[in-house]
């Protein structure tokens, strides 16, 4: 299939999806991975995405190319020096820039680091190299969770075990951001203890490792705010900026101004994937995984609102990376993109299995909201 043709089907299906079907949107699916995949970008042409090497996987750490419309793989990211350890979240801040978080795994495996590549397409294919390695080795961050790149053009990266938000500078200099400053957890943002089950997800008896609950987690930006999510909190969360960059005060005098605006909505909830759609300013919704419920929505950060935007279980089979991509042509809808990692299904965090139950093929999901 021609690569216009496959822009005309995913138009036209958009167009004549059945509104009565999915009230709020349309989703499908775009890729099917034999590896696991966690992380999701993309532009206008190509959709990146994180295959972490664990699981099922049998080629190794790496990032992968698809076609934005076929969902065909057109490359691997070219690894840095040393090989990726653990690529977990994306980001494309502009076209021919994407950002990679390695989280590296938990010590002693190593520490996080943040790639920025450029990238390129000429008539010999794609090209991309690595032109900054951002490397938190000395830092106490023992599990980084997400990236997100700041109206500024600094970097913020979640820690989800200590618990904190550090800055990344556009010279590429690292500094606490809400970071604390004692052995003590910072409100909201630390990790904790799972509440008292028993579980169940996608049918399956769920007991997470170690009893074990992740912090702060995934991030997304909007206008002058930073919003969070977080397993032990639930819901999203905002803060300022302005209040994240004060590096003039401790963390502990500042963690205050963290707000809940979107409650928890279930004892066991973790949104994750945050993202607004930043190509359609007009839309208010926070679009995210619903991982334990095998679901996608999006929330009215404003009121609190929730909307279930699909059930499909297959499909968002533990949503753990969302991202919009950029309209094909100004006033066209726009897609989301998710990845799900089914990691419930994985005896590495479940301790309820006795053996991996993950469902191949891994599926790349496709959304058009309406």
């Amino acid at each position: 299939m021609s690569r216009i043709a496959a822009v005309l089907m995913v138009v036209a299906g958009w167009l004549v999806a059945s509104p009565a079907a999915q009230a709020h949107g349309s989703a499908s699916v775009l890729a099917k991975r034999a590896s696991l995949t966690h992380g999701i970008a993309g532009d206008q042409r190509y959709v990146f995405t994180t295959e972490p090497g664990i699981g099922l996987s049998t080629a190794g750490a790496r990032v992968v190319v698809l076609d934005r419309f076929t969902g065909r793989e057109v490359a691997t990211l070219p690894p840095p020096a040393g090989g990726f350890k653990l690529p977990f979240t994306l980001r494309v801040p502009s076209p021919g820039h994407l950002v990679v978080l390695d989280n590296a795994g938990f010590p002693p495996q190593g520490t996080p680091k943040v790639y920025d590549y450029s990238y390129r397409t000429d008539w010999h294919g794609f090209h991309a190299a690595v032109t900054r390695t951002t490397d938190f080795s000395g830092l106490p961050l023992a599990f980084a969770e997400d990236v997100e790149v700041l109206p500024d053009g600094q970097y913020v990266v979640s820690e989800s075990v200590i618990g904190g938000l550090w800055l990344i500078g556009r010279d590429g200099a690292i500094k606490p951001g809400m970071v604390p400053s004692t052995p003590a957890p910072l409100p909201k943002l630390g990790g904790c203890l799972f509440p008292a089950g028993p579980f169940t997800v996608g049918g399956l008896p769920f007991e997470p490792l170690g009893g074990f609950a992740p912090g702060a987690g995934s991030l997304a930006v909007r206008g002058n705010d930073l919003y969070l999510s977080s397993t032990c909190e639930g819901g999203v969360m905002k803060l300022p900026i302005s209040v994240l960059e004060d590096g003039s005060k401790p963390a502990e005098d500042r963690v205050g101004a963290i707000q809940t605006v979107v409650p928890r909505a279930f004892s066991l909830e973790s949104l994750k994937g945050i993202q607004f759609n930043r190509f359609n300013p007009r839309d208010p919704w926070l679009y995210a995984g619903d991982p334990f419920r095998l679901q996608l929505i999006r929330v009215d950060v404003r009121n609190g609102k929730r909307q279930v935007l699909s059930t499909d279980d297959r499909l968002f089979d533990f949503t753990v990376s969302t991202a919009f991509l950029p309209p094909v042509l100004p006033g066209l809808p726009n897609p989301l993109v998710t990845a799900s990692d089914q990691e419930y299904r994985s005896t590495l965090l479940n301790s309820a299995l006795s053996s991996d139950q993950f469902r191949q093929p891994f599926e790349i999901g496709r959304f058009f909201p309406r």
